[in-house]
């Protein structure tokens, strides 16, 4: 026990020290929410933009709709009246934003009752104010044809009741924190890249790195078994795993009131005992990291080698939650076999505020847990042999 506590606290120590391994291994836990968080912001700030301020659009052909036009004008609007000949050139090219325009035979067709079709120019691939813009226009001629609608009803002596026989009362069953969640999906991604990148240097220091730099034959000759030996470096790489998932968590519990997520009906509290949740959730996924970063470092011939194959191997864990987001796919049973994307669909749930069933997560600890003791006796295996030195 002592031989391994000793190549513990000597691979803690010697990476403590190491200011570019601690940069490197902590700075996605760091500032990856404080950015990610930020993006947020500034993508939910641009689409909701201000309640007062004024939409800005041009009218082409407004002298056949005089009635739509000074309706616009009411609705806090800045309208710009222009004949454009062509308007979605006009987009293309920068000079307009939003532009609306109205055939010459509206006024014949709204006389008789008929219905007109107008066009709304708008460029959807410039996300925020262009979208935001755009649904405010169509909200507005949309509530004019409704009112348009209706008078014509009335007029003709019909309860305007009739045009809706059906009426739909939306019932949202989901929390605001799942709601959320929904805004910051990729949070499970983030926090798995977190623990594998948070053991990731050390993982290679304490083989590839050794073995490049000539250090690892002469502490094979020392007096400790290679399982002792081994077992002190996998722990290693759990304590700076775990550190970095503290930090992440603390990054994200602070970083998370700047998103403006009431603006749109949403709201998510992370507390104490949801991040102790979250880590102990989290706990065997540290120690498969650290087992599989290990095995598959000792492979590698020199630092750089050990680098390129566990970019390679990082994507393998993380390539599933990406996959799930996309499907949609619910939590189950059969999800608790995968480690990674077990953790992560229990740690969204947990977030989320939702029921977590205690099979599951047995299921799950139980399933990533065999597989990081493979990875365990795989490693000292590994070690035994004396190609290890090769």
């Amino acid at each position: 026990m002592s031989a391994y506590l000793t190549v513990l606290r000597k691979e803690c120590i010697d990476n403590f020290r190491d200011r570019r391994t601690i940069l490197s291994s902590f700075s996605l836990a760091v500032l990856g929410p404080a950015f990610f968080v930020g993006l947020m912001s500034f993508v939910l700030s641009s689409a909701l933009g201000e309640s007062d301020e004024p939409l800005v659009i041009t009218i082409a052909g407004a002298n056949y709709a005089p009635e739509l036009v000074e309706f616009l004008r009411r609705e806090n609007t800045t309208i710009a009246i222009k004949e454009i000949e062509h308007p979605a050139q006009a987009l293309r090219d920068g000079l307009e934003k939003l532009i609306l325009v109205i055939p010459p035979e509206y006024g014949d067709r709204y006389t008789r009752g008929e219905v007109n079709s107008l066009s709304l120019v708008y460029d959807s691939s410039e996300f925020g104010r262009s979208q935001r813009n755009f649904s405010r226009a169509r909200s507005m001629v949309n509530r004019y044809s409704a009112t348009v609608g209706l008078l014509r009803l009335v007029l003709r002596g019909i309860d305007p009741s009739v045009a809706r026989p059906i009426v739909i009362q939306e019932v949202d069953t989901a929390s605001p924190a799942a709601r959320a969640l929904t805004i910051l999906a990729m949070f499970p991604y983030f926090l798995v890249l977190v623990i594998f990148m948070g053991g990731f240097y050390l993982a290679i220091d304490t083989t590839a790195g050794e073995r490049e730099h000539g250090s690892l034959e002469p502490l094979l000759t020392q007096p400790i078994s290679r399982a002792a030996l081994v077992m002190g470096k996998l722990t290693a790489t759990c304590v700076f795993s775990a550190l970095s998932l503290l930090l992440f968590l603390v990054s994200f519990v602070l970083a998370v009131p700047f998103v403006p997520l009431e603006r749109i009906g949403m709201s998510l509290q992370i507390g104490l005992l949801d991040c102790i949740a979250v880590f102990l959730i989290a706990v065997p996924l540290i120690v498969f990291a650290a087992g599989l970063l290990a095995v598959v470092a000792s492979f590698a011939k020199s630092y750089k080698e050990a680098q390129t194959y566990l970019t390679i191997v990082i994507l393998v864990p993380t390539f599933p939650l990406i996959l799930t987001r996309l499907m949609n796919v619910e939590t189950s049973i059969w999800l608790m076999l995968v480690p990674s994307l077990s953790q992560a669909n229990l740690i969204s749930d947990v977030i989320a505020g939702q029921a977590v069933f205690a099979t599951h997560i047995g299921l799950s600890a139980l399933v990533t847990s065999g597989l990081a003791v493979a990875m365990t006796y795989l490693a000292i295996w590994l070690y035994k042999r004396e190609t290890i030195l090769i």
